[in-house]
């Protein structure tokens, strides 16, 4: 059950121009009956509304004649601008029908075979919910064991370009290079440690092999923490809205999207569920479960030392020396504030009513959530 520890003073209301002309993430994109089948591998709902009506219909249809193998009937489908996630899945039936190379390039077809790999473990998560961290960590433990003295710090773009820096899906959309991972895990059966947030269109793992680290964070921590992240501390984007509670509704219904696919996944035995709240309460307990799901050995000083590295004041004293954001400009750090909580700064009793309705209508209960340290 959640704990409940109200402010008694909350932030001034205000209101935003653009949170009052937005339309959730959930209507505007995914129609009822459909859109959840398509985050939760709904098979049954997919089959009846697979068709070439929308763009919902076509991804469908792609999910279910990829499954049934008809991988040449799904290519010859697909329009001429497919958008993101239906040229994914061309190129997952190019891959598996050998043409991906002559339709993509030989380096991305490369590329797209080693990231669906079964030996791939990826980190996958809600944004704001310990994405980094579990990267450096992982890092971190790869390092220790090849070297139980290990004490330098690893920066972000060291991390990127030495041991395990790619990003699924920026990879897929070629928004970001294919990255050649570490050979520190390959002895223990782990070829890349990568990354991917979800997406509220479909399901961005159901042809991807390999085992998953899923990370989650109370929804109210989330929309603090991601409209510090998108919008304060963002020039360009800080009109968007004066205050947390301005973007509510809007970043709740992505949230929804994304834990329906996660919240799919618990069952599954190559598949690590943890919420942001318990790795921080207890990171000994918690990371050891991590090394024992990827099947590694368990070193307790290498877990001890790779938590120190990959620690967020390490992190933070990193971005303070170089004076910038680690992952991206921002105005201020990357590592702003890593407590369990800070809603209580921003949000009142009304505010997490309405945090309570936005959830409830996509079947989600708010007092399921570690909200409070």
């Amino acid at each position: 059950m959640a704990r409940w520890l109200m402010a008694s003073k909350a932030a001034p209301r205000a209101a935003s121009r653009a949170a009052r002309k937005v339309r959730s993430v959930a209507e505007e994109h995914l129609p009822p009956h459909l859109g959840p089948a398509l985050l939760t591998r709904d098979w049954d709902t997919l089959a009846a509304h697979a068709g070439t009506t929308s763009k919902d219909a076509r991804l469908a249809a792609a999910l279910t004649g990829l499954r049934a193998g008809a991988d040449a009937e799904v290519l010859a489908a697909q329009p001429e601008e497919p958008g993101e996630a239906l040229r994914y899945l061309g190129d997952v039936a190019r891959w598996r029908l050998g043409t991906l190379a002559a339709a993509r390039g030989a380096e991305f077809a490369d590329a797209f075979g080693r990231l669906h790999r079964a030996d791939v473990v990826t980190v996958a998560t809600i944004q704001k919910s310990g994405t980094h961290w579990m990267r450096f960590f992982l890092t971190n433990y790869a390092r220790a064991l090849a070297d139980p003295d290990v004490s330098r710090p690893i920066s972000y773009p060291q991390l990127l370009q030495d041991f395990y820096g790619n990003n699924r899906w920026q990879v897929f959309r070629e928004a970001e290079p294919y990255r050649t991972p570490t050979t520190l895990l390959a002895a223990h059966g782990v070829s890349d440690v990568t990354m991917q947030h979800f997406r509220h269109d479909l399901d961005p793992f159901v042809f991807s092999p390999g085992r998953k680290i899923m990370l989650y964070r109370n929804p109210l921590d989330y929309v603090v923490s991601l409209y510090h992240y998108t919008i304060k501390q963002r020039p360009q984007h800080r009109d968007d809205a004066a205050h947390p509670r301005d973007v509510i509704e809007r970043m709740l219904d992505v949230y929804a999207l994304h834990y329906l696919t996660l919240d799919s996944y618990r069952d599954d035995p190559d598949v690590h569920v943890a919420s942001y709240e318990s790795l921080k309460e207890d990171p000994g307990l918690r990371f050891r479960e991590v090394v024992r799901f990827l099947g590694l050995p368990l070193v307790d000083d290498a877990v001890d030392r790779a938590l120190a590295l990959s620690d967020i004041s390490v992190v933070r004293a990193m971005e303070e020396q170089t004076g910038r954001s680690m992952v991206v400009k921002l105005d201020g750090y990357f590592t702003r504030d890593g407590s369990i909580g800070q809603w209580k700064q921003f949000f009142d009793d009304a505010d997490v009513e309405r945090a309570r309705r936005v959830l409830a209508g996509h079947g989600i209960d708010l007092d399921a959530f570690t909200v409070d340290g």
